[in-house]
């Protein structure tokens, strides 16, 4: 490629900016964390338990590795650290997990340089489970999964 044809980014030594669809997908999953984070604000969950979507709940009367993430997303979205611990401890590290997450790829698009090499993922999600995993015994051995 010769000058005439070349990007000016390449020119000048800066790198190019991103695609458009890689900003429009960033913004939209921006938008609706946004947007899930509002209705979780505004939703107040029943204390039923027959109302529980959970099926290991329903059939077997356990709660699951993330009974209670749903009541707790709702408690931090209100502002309100202590329930949100309390229906379940991971929801503010997997909360802070995805703002960093959606917060390094805008970071990374506003520098035009490509995703960073994300073979580290199935890492981060086997260590969720894992930790998912944990939380979940202690908390089935001690009686502590919300009803």
């Amino acid at each position: 490629m010769n000058a005439v044809n070349a990007h000016p980014a390449a020119i000048s030594g800066w790198p190019a900016a991103p695609a458009r669809p890689a900003w429009a997908i960033w913004w939209l999953c921006g938008l609706a964390a946004v947007a899930g984070w509002l209705v979780l604000r505004a939703w107040t969950p029943s204390g039923d338990p027959t109302h529980a979507v959970c099926a290991l709940r329903r059939i077997a009367h356990i709660g699951c590795a993330t009974c209670g993430l749903t009541r707790a997303l709702a408690a931090l979205a209100r502002g309100n650290l202590g329930a949100a611990l309390a229906f379940h401890p991971m929801a503010l590290g997997l909360t802070g997990e995805l703002a960093a997450a959606w917060g390094g790829s805008g970071l990374a698009l506003a520098r035009g340089s490509r995703m960073p090499d994300q073979r580290w993922i199935p890492w981060v999600i086997a260590a969720n489970a894992a930790a998912f995993l944990l939380v979940w015994l202690v908390r089935l051995v001690t009686g502590t999964i919300p009803a």
